[in-house]
């Protein structure tokens, strides 16, 4: 696809030139940290940790350093722009990647903002100038430079960040000699407590170096560069951080310090006099534009990523024909960041941004825990994070240590980032986001496996002990000895019992045929009959059933429903209160069997259904069919999955097998037609209070040219109150 064909919807996913080598990436990672945090935050550090805000900065680097490995393995596996949106949304599903994108992309406008008013704020070292209107101007001089393409704005931060780090480097080689190891006593006058607190304070100073990952779909030979850029990068801040604030501790009167918002120029008007401070005024300059040049490399491509996911409007997801570059999402993020240069108040914005940014690195671990644990055939990064999965697990706890730490507005800033993110999917994409996600995978992994596994119970079993068959009015006598035949089909043999209720006396000697009886004692099945006459008659059978202990109930449900609503309405309740699995039979008596066709597959409802089907098809000599159907929308891999599911089920059956999945919106009809040729449809029941007529069970079994079981089990119906939480964000 040439560059021009990029920007055409019509030719298919937009993409991004690759044209970032390492040094680019290094470059990039390193000046989304350099910025406002080393010079602005040691001074406010200090005042709450005292000089173990040294160690402060360290601690926050190992806070860091699980996310970054988490997303280095990932962008090794998705190496596509979008960063922490693409990863959270793959792994958590889209409402989860929805509320990561929005709010990353938040925060890190918030970040650049803060750091080009901080920047103007530098400015006054060399001119007088009104602040917000020359950062508003700097704000609309980088959007352009990053609408002129990657490549060009990776030039720009290359040679900017090169020539910080090396007065940086040069500011610890010459101020370490002037340091008074005196003023490191004591380390910790706040405790740990006050250590903590420091550490959630200045995490900020790290908060941008897996941002490099947002444009990994720009990074030449991704599978090396993005790891060992984003690693390298976390590491050298690990410790020239710590090595920087402790020249500004060992030279800055304490009392001084802990009053400043400018530590670096205090420091260096101690032993480079006004030269020296000049120095650095001009250094954080430059540092703070690395910063908001990073913010917006970064945050411009969240948009982007989103609406080639249709979370987002799809005019964002366009790309120039000349510059490559996501023009749409630059041009969104630029107006949001002169809007927050201008207008805003964006220190407690800053904070708020660092809480979600602790929110968005405990999901990052999660996210890469969910890749692992699924087991998906298309994950296959080229790096991987090492230990796991302690550095993840350390990283979730540490995140939300930290997050504990900050005071009360950033939480509840954390909070109403969530809520937006949450009332976004749910009003303009969860309509047209493709749900699939490695949690869900790995839920339905495990969920399958279950089901399996008790189905191969089923399959196994020698039959139920004790069934229950009712006969009522007007069950007719060839539909009597059908569901007495299934019966005997279902039943322990021997050794089993079959308790027939009747409530249709004029079929009392009909109950059950002579040579049914002679079948079941040839299969040593026991065979008692009992009339009843009572008024009460759904009571009476749930009163049995409780009482004796069934395991299967099976009865006849009347073809027309409509015209039988008492018979109906009856026997819905029986099916939402009896504490056994039961079976309904719909439409006729059943004849010769040679395909039975299970419907709907990978629910609840599995290990009745394939234990029916096996034990029927076993003695009849059929062979099963699996149907299943999909949305036209479905994911590309679910048809492969509900073929794998598929195959685990058919391993259990003991007779001949095969499938059909088809992908379709028209549920009732294609369920249909791809069951033609079977001589019995079973498909689950679920239950439905406050349903008066029919629900879809009926209507399928209805629209089907063949006798249907409707087959139901309450000890599966509800999933787990954690599994039904986690469904709920995954979808």
């Amino acid at each position: 696809m040439t560059v021009s064909d990029a920007g055409n919807p019509s030719d298919g996913p937009a993409v991004l030139r690759r044209s970032l080598g390492l040094y680019a990436v290094l470059t990039i990672s390193i000046g989304a940290m350099v910025g406002s945090g080393i010079f602005v935050l040691p001074g406010l550090a200090f005042k709450i940790a005292g000089p173990s805000v040294v160690l402060a900065f360290f601690l926050a680097g190992l806070v860091v350093l699980p996310a970054a490995l988490s997303k280095a393995e990932m962008a090794t596996a998705m190496p596509q722009s979008g960063g922490t949106y693409l990863y959270i949304d793959r792994a958590m599903g889209p409402l989860m990647g929805t509320i990561a994108g929005f709010g990353v992309w938040f925060s890190l406008v918030f970040k650049a903002a803060f750091a080009l008013v901080g920047l103007s704020a530098y400015l006054e070292f060399f001119v007088l100038h009104p602040e917000r209107l020359v950062a508003g101007i700097l704000a609309l001089l980088l959007v352009g430079l990053n609408l002129l393409g990657i490549k060009q704005t990776a030039k720009f931060q290359v040679a900017l960040v090169t020539s910080v780090i090396l007065v940086l480097i040069g500011f610890v080689a010459v101020g370490v000699p002037n340091i008074e190891t005196a003023a490191f006593e004591p380390f910790t006058p706040f405790g740990i407590k006050g250590l903590v607190s420091a550490a959630a304070v200045v995490f900020v100073s790290y908060s941008g170096v897996t941002k490099v990952a947002s444009i990994a779909e720009e990074v030449r030979r991704p599978g090396r560069n993005i790891p060992t850029g984003m690693l390298v990068s976390v590491g050298f801040m690990m410790f020239l951080y710590p090595a920087i604030v402790a020249v500004i501790v060992g030279t800055t009167d304490a009392t001084e310090l802990s009053s400043t918002e400018t530590p670096m120029t205090l420091a260096a008007q101690s032993f480079l006099g006004d030269f020296g401070v000049t120095i650095i005024a001009g250094v954080a300059v430059l540092a703070l534009l690395s910063m908001a040049n990073a913010g917006i490399i970064a945050s411009a491509r969240y948009p982007f990523a989103m609406a080639r996911n249709s979370l987002a409007p799809s005019f964002l997801a366009r790309i120039g024909p000349k510059s490559g570059a996501p023009v749409a999402g630059i041009t969104v993020t630029g107006i949001a960041l002169i809007l927050l240069v201008l207008f805003v108040p964006l220190i407690e914005l800053a904070k708020l941004a660092s809480a979600f940014q602790l929110l968005v690195f405990a999901l990052i671990n999660l996210a890469l825990i969910a890749f692992r644990e699924a087991n998906l055939d298309w994950y296959n990064p080229k790096f991987r994070s090492p230990l796991y999965p302690a550095p993840q697990i350390f990283g979730i706890v540490a995140a939300i240590l930290l997050l504990t730490q900050m005071g009360l507005v950033p939480l509840v800033g954390a909070v109403v980032f969530v809520v937006a993110g949450v009332l976004w999917y749910r009003t303009f994409g969860k309509g047209r986001a493709v749900k699939a996600s490695a949690a869900r995978d790995a839920l339905r992994i495990r969920e399958d496996s279950r089901l399996v596994a008790n189905s191969a119970e089923g399959v196994e079993a020698d039959g139920r002990h004790l069934i229950v068959v009712l006969i009522r009015r007007p069950t007719r006598p060839a539909r009597q000895h059908t569901l007495f035949r299934l019966a005997m089909r279902l039943c322990e043999s021997p050794g089993g019992r079959i308790h027939v209720i009747n409530f249709d006396a004029q079929t009392a000697d009909l109950i059950p045929t002579a040579s049914d009886s002679a079948r079941a004692a040839t299969l040593g099945i026991t065979v008692t009959v009992e009339n009843y006459t009572d008024e009460d008659r759904r009571g009476a059978v749930h009163q049995f059933v409780e009482r004796e202990g069934v395991d299967l109930f099976i009865a006849d449900l009347p073809q027309d429903l409509r015209a039988t609503r008492h018979i109906t309405r009856d026997l819905r309740w029986l099916r939402e209160h009896l504490t056994c699995d039961s079976v309904f039979l719909r439409n006729r008596a059943v004849d010769d069997i040679d395909t039975i066709a299970v419907l709907g597959t990978g629910g609840p409802y599995d290990p009745v259904k394939m234990e029916v089907a096996d034990h029927i098809a076993r003695y009849e000599d059929a062979s099963v069919r699996f149907v299943h159907l999909t949305p036209e929308d479905a994911p590309p891999g679910q048809t492969d999955s509900i073929r794998r599911y598929h195959e685990q089920l058919g391993s259990v059956l003991s007779v001949p097998w095969d499938d059909r999945v088809s992908a379709t919106d028209d549920l009732v009809d294609t369920l249909t037609n791809l069951s033609r040729g079977a001589n019995l449809v079973i498909l689950g029941a679920p239950t439905h209070r406050f349903q008066i007529v029919t629900d879809l069970a009926d209507r399928i079994a209805e629209a089907v040219d063949c006798p249907a079981l409707l087959v139901h089990t309450p000890k599966l119906e509800k999933p787990r109150p954690l599994s039904r939480f986690i469904q709920w964000w995954v979808n």
